[in-house]
């Protein structure tokens, strides 16, 4: 236990300091300690996870006997706090296994660093259940209850409706199931790997060859297939997102913010390595995991471009073009929960300001006849279909269109062409796809 602690409060206090996602400070954590065994970190990133997921609680609750518990607090000795609180009151855990990870934590972080906190540490280990159901206040009440920021009740309300919304956010406290797809480029001869996923118990989807697995030991198990690229983990809406496109053989499309790749490599396998595929993103960082990911799923049509979406360097008239602009990432909280603590009202509103400038840029890059997709992992109206509204009524000669698959929810305000997804009703990210088509 004593490593799995010791990695989990690195991690934490590296997503507090440099602002690293649960994954990324997971790896970086272990490397740095040298913890490399399985099960250590695998409860590890159980305890990353949940305490990101259960930050407002969990910083609420300790406030409650540390009140200064957010102000300039070492990072580790504000990690280990939160670890010791999602324990106690999320976990359940019981006072003698408390009391062995407050041992453990004075071995991790010294005695000495801890001694100012101790007396703080031994009332939550002896603390009651608290009720913060009490709480007046409704709204903050309700966001402590679903672990939610304040401002996305409020949003979610607004466009959903409270029932709603609470339905949301109440997924988003436990996390989603994994999907993958069977890449033809790396194995034409997908049955053997078909008949080890049902043998594995994975759900085959309706469409394509896509799976759904329930549980990480599914996951653990392909482990060898997904190094080589025969399959590919890739969320069901961000599939449907390539499906819906349908690119065809021999095709040209245009891949807008395209790292890290993994639509890119959806498409070439549809377009059966035939065709021309430019991807394109801003950050020269993400274009080299795409060339990895391009690479290791054998994709040979596609071409990398480091350039800002909102002003294109050149004009490609391509038959297709595929927008994923940065969003808000309100879809993707179940998956990654420390997203939510990143976002606020105020960035929101840059990334609608960045939506349009780049949906406005790739339409003019759309041949006549040809189609753009526009697709967020946002919930929020005013990233999908506000925008859709405003792109249709300055640029006639757009249409939406009718996509296949449909499986999601028809979108907000009369755009029934458009589809959603939702967390607790269709068990993926959360997500907006729009197709249009360009009628002259």
């Amino acid at each position: 236990m004593k490593n799995a602690l010791a990695t989990a409060i690195e991690a934490l206090s590296w997503m507090s300091y440099a602002g690293l996602g649960e994954r990324t400070a997971l790896f970086k954590a272990a490397e740095q300690i040298g913890v490399d065994d399985r099960n250590d970190l695998r409860y590890a990133h159980r305890l990353i996870m949940e305490v990101t997921r259960n930050q407002n609680r969990l910083e609420y609750l300790i406030g409650l006997y540390l009140p200064k518990f957010t102000e300039e607090l070492p990072h580790g000795i504000g990690s280990f706090l939160k670890i010791l609180a999602f324990l106690k009151w999320v976990d359940s855990a019981d006072e003698k296994d408390l009391r062995r990870t407050v041992f453990a934590a004075r071995q991790i972080l010294g005695w000495k660093e801890l001694q100012a906190y101790e007396d703080a540490i031994s009332r939550i280990v002896s603390a009651p259940q608290i009720l913060y159901q009490q709480i007046d206040n409704e709204n903050q009440r309700i966001a402590l209850a679903t672990c939610s920021p304040e401002w996305l009740l409020k949003k979610l309300g607004i466009s959903f409706g409270r029932n709603f919304a609470l339905r949301v956010l109440q997924r988003n406290m436990i996390g989603l199931p994994t999907y993958v797809r069977l890449n033809p480029l790396k194995r034409t001869n997908s049955s053997e790997l078909a008949a080890q996923l049902q043998r594995l118990g994975s759900s085959k989807m309706d469409f394509g060859d896509s799976w759904k697995l329930d549980n990480a030991s599914q996951l653990n198990q392909l482990s060898r297939h997904i190094t080589n690229g025969e399959i590919v983990v890739q969320d069901l809406a961000s599939m449907v997102a390539s499906l819906v496109a349908s690119p065809k053989p021999g095709d040209t499309v245009l891949d807008i913010c395209a790292a890290p790749g993994n639509k890119t490599t959806h498409l070439a396998a549809l377009m059966e390595n035939n065709g021309e595929i430019y991807s394109l993103d801003i950050s020269a960082k993400r274009l080299k995991q795409w060339q990895r990911e391009v690479k290791q799923k054998g994709v040979k049509i596609a071409s990398p471009t480091l350039a800002d979406a909102a002003n294109l360097p050149f004009n490609c008239d391509a038959d297709i073009v595929l927008l994923d602009p940065p969003c808000s990432n309100t879809g993707v909280f179940a998956r990654n929960p420390s997203l939510k603590w990143k976002v606020s009202e105020s960035k929101i509103r840059l990334f609608v300001k960045r939506q349009r400038a780049i949906l406005r840029e790739g339409s003019n890059q759309v041949r006549s006849g040809g189609v753009m997709i526009y697709c967020t992992c946002s919930m929020l109206p005013e990233e999908n279909e506000w925008l859709i509204e405003e792109f249709l009524e300055k640029n006639p000669g757009f249409e939406l269109e009718k996509q296949s698959p449909s499986i999601g929810e028809p979108g907000l305000r009369g755009l029934d062409k458009c589809q959603r997804f939702y967390p607790h009703i269709h068990e993926c990210n959360g997500y907006f796809i729009a197709r249009l088509r360009r009628i002259n």
